[in-house]
């Protein structure tokens, strides 16, 4: 039973940090892709080396690209990104824990508790969620792209 507990709080833990990963870095990646698309279209827009309509196109782009920005922007920005490495990381360090305990010869029941009452704490803590794209990100990355020991199956 004992077994059983640590390998669940072992995957909780793997796709919740991995979730809170991938989340920042869509979050980060985005942001950038934003900023970029708005200067190199207003720059091509100004070039004069298009036509009006291809203009237009640019500068309906640039728009597009202006208000995604200001829309994660005001969804807290990179500062979200942070929060997400920060419970990425606690979610982390967790696991690695759970894993050192699962290791062991001779279980302690008390640790096990603890790790459980750690998880329960870390999951009734407010934080950034995570997004869908995180979670399939996350996913894939665990079960097909091997970023992290299955120890738990």
């Amino acid at each position: 039973m004992s077994k059983e507990l640590l390998k669940h709080i072992g995957e909780s833990t793997a796709y919740s940090a991995k979730g809170h990963f991938k989340t920042a870095d869509i979050r980060r990646i985005s942001t950038y892709i934003y900023i970029v698309v708005n200067i190199v279209f207003a720059v091509m827009a100004i070039s004069g080396l298009f036509s009006q309509l291809w203009i237009q196109v640019l500068s309906i782009a640039s728009l597009i690209a202006s208000i995604l920005l200001l829309i994660s922007e005001t969804h807290g920005g990179l500062g979200i990104c942070s929060r997400h490495t920060k419970f990425g990381n606690l979610y982390l360090e967790l696991h690695n824990d759970t894993y050192s305990e699962f290791l062991k010869e001779s279980l302690d029941q008390q640790n096990i508790e603890k790790l459980q009452e750690r998880l329960n704490k870390l999951n009734k803590t407010e934080r950034p969620n995570i997004n869908l794209g995180g979670r399939h990100w996350a996913k894939y990355a665990i079960e097909k792209s091997g970023e992290m020991t299955k120890w738990w199956k």
